[in-house]
């Protein structure tokens, strides 16, 4: 604990004893003060997609080929790069190097080039630079190869340079908790109705699947499943010639690539992982097949044709796609942390919070008025239960960068309006913002206290100067703290995974279901009260 933690907690702590002791604040007031609609997250259902028998055979099923797939390095062109490459500590991102995106000017500002490991004197981050995530290097895909590593052509890239790994343009949105959202990505192009084959919903004409009717004919079908905007979101980086992907691949091809190798044949699983255990290979990989994992999980119409063929490529192949998103959607279900201490204090616990929690719980509620969007069972306007079917709702401008940096939500183009997340865990999963600008739980406080920093005619009302003392803004960040769940700290079931090397920042180690003996570290070792 830092010295200016330590002060912070001991400022409140003897404050709140000595209203205590004269009378004028009571326990019982502590614990009936208005909650601001802030509510505990096991108070809403985990929503799941609308009609999902339709497809998914058994969901247990599912979920292993959902975690499996989610971790596997070798869905990457590079046979390298994992969906959790960019989502492995607390759902985000925290590798320190090779992660800044140069913005808008096209200008390295903050960083001499992409490659410059990050040190806490860079942030907060005041230029237009983007601490994104690092994804692949720039190249054209060229064909399978029958292994991890698909044939590519490396390609001169301006930005970042040849053969130097690209970085996206925005952080990554943490997984955690993430099933509860209307709308996936900062900017909601992923939408609520999955097609089966792409982030972009019933409108894309690209999402036809393949449906062998009762004849056994294979028949194109276009399919649109309500509150599956996580398999929206699934299908967009697999493909994405930044993210995993070489300029070219397309899911067929990538669903042929996988089928032909072992689940997770690069990395360890541990034999007590919550999840993948029962079938962990002695040395690597899994002890079964895609194949087998797809037939298990989905129902049989939609997989069965193992002799018709559509440009060379069979059903179980075409729907690769569908089988993907929706399998990813159902194991990032289960990635719910909802045993934070706030969320106990919220059932009736009293003693979850610490007096100087109680207080950063009032100001957050009160003059910090960060209730405003981050409210209710998921601390976020855009969840699925707030939204109530408005696309719009939580997407905010709350003056992060200019107007002309980033347009934001797809729906408001220009507006420069973003996903307002959920604060679940977030003193892990720093940096924050669509632009990765502030390394700090205090150096976001800091942000909102000073009424943002680039206040625009699209800017929320709420979005204003908060007067907040040093001591106050150190009582919200220990607020939010609160919000943390032990469990992810730990990486303890559900949350458990396997081995996965990261590129130029080391590897994150397997874990079994009772969680790792030391916690997760924060981003660059920042302490979350350092301004």
């Amino acid at each position: 604990m830092s010295m200016r933690r330590f002060r912070g907690k001991r400022f409140f702590c003897v404050t709140t004893v000595v209203l205590f002791a004269l009378g004028i604040l009571s326990p019982g007031i502590v614990a009936a003060f208005d909650t601001g609609g802030l509510k505990p997250l096991n108070s809403v259902p985990v929503p799941l997609p609308t009609g999902l028998a339709t497809y998914v055979k058994d969901k247990n099923a599912a979920i292993k080929l959902g975690k499996a797939l989610f971790w596997d390095q070798q869905l990457g062109g590079d046979g390298k790069t994992a969906c959790a490459t960019c989502h492995f500590q607390a759902g985000s991102d925290v590798r320190g190097s090779n992660n800044i995106n140069p913005g808008h000017n096209k200008l390295f500002d903050t960083v001499p080039k992409s490659l410059t490991p990050l040190v806490p004197a860079y942030f907060p981050i005041i230029s237009d630079d983007i601490c994104g995530s690092m994804g692949v290097s720039d190249g054209n895909f060229l064909g399978l190869t029958g292994t991890a590593i698909d044939g590519y052509q490396l390609m001169p890239n301006t930005t970042f340079g040849f053969n130097v790994r690209q970085v996206t343009g925005r952080n990554a949105p943490s997984a955690i908790n993430a099933i509860f959202n209307f709308r996936q990505f900062w900017d909601g192009r992923a939408n609520n109705q999955f097609n089966g084959v792409t982030p972009f919903g019933p409108a894309d004409q690209q999402g036809p699947v393949v449906y062998q009717n009762v004849s056994g004919f294979m028949k194109w079908v276009r399919i649109a499943i309500p509150n599956a905007s996580l398999a929206s979101q699934a299908c967009g980086p697999p493909l994405s010639p930044v993210e995993m992907s070489f300029a070219g691949r397309t899911f067929p091809q990538l669903g042929r690539k996988m089928l032909g190798l072992t689940p997770l044949g690069l990395q360890k699983v541990s034999p007590t992982d919550s999840v993948l255990g029962p079938i962990a290979g002695a040395t690597a990989g899994l002890t079964t097949t895609y194949t087998a994992m797809i037939q298990a999980a989905f129902q049989p119409q939609w997989w069965n044709d193992t002799v018709s063929t559509v440009n060379g490529f069979k059903q179980m192949e075409l729907n690769f796609s569908m089988f993907f998103g929706l399998s990813v959607l159902l194991y990032e279900s289960t990635l719910v942390s909802d045993q934070t201490p706030l969320d106990k204090y919220l059932a009736g616990n009293t003693a979850a919070l610490t007096p100087s929690q109680i207080q950063g719980f009032q100001l957050y509620t009160g003059k910090g008025r960060c209730n405003k969007c981050h409210t209710g069972a998921e601390l976020t306007l855009a969840s699925i239960s707030q939204a109530n079917g408005d696309p719009l709702s939580g997407f905010i401008n709350t003056g992060v960068r200019p107007l002309a940096d980033d347009g934001g939500d797809i729906l408001q183009p220009g507006q420069a309006k973003f996903k307002t997340p959920g604060l679940r865990n977030v003193e892990l999963n720093a940096p924050y913002f669509h632009n990765g600008g502030a390394a700090t739980l205090m150096q976001v406080v800091e942000f909102y206290n000073r009424g943002g920093d680039f206040p625009n005619a699209f800017t929320d009302g709420d979005v204003r100067v908060l007067g907040m003392t040093n001591a106050e803004m150190a009582s919200v960040v220990d607020f939010m703290i609160a919000m943390t769940d032990e469990r992810v700290r730990y990486e303890k079931a559900p949350f458990d995974h396997p081995y996965l090397p990261l590129p130029y920042g080391g590897f994150t180690p397997v874990v079994g279901a009772a969680g790792r003996a030391t916690p997760v570290t924060w981003f660059l070792g920042m302490d979350p009260f350092r301004p």
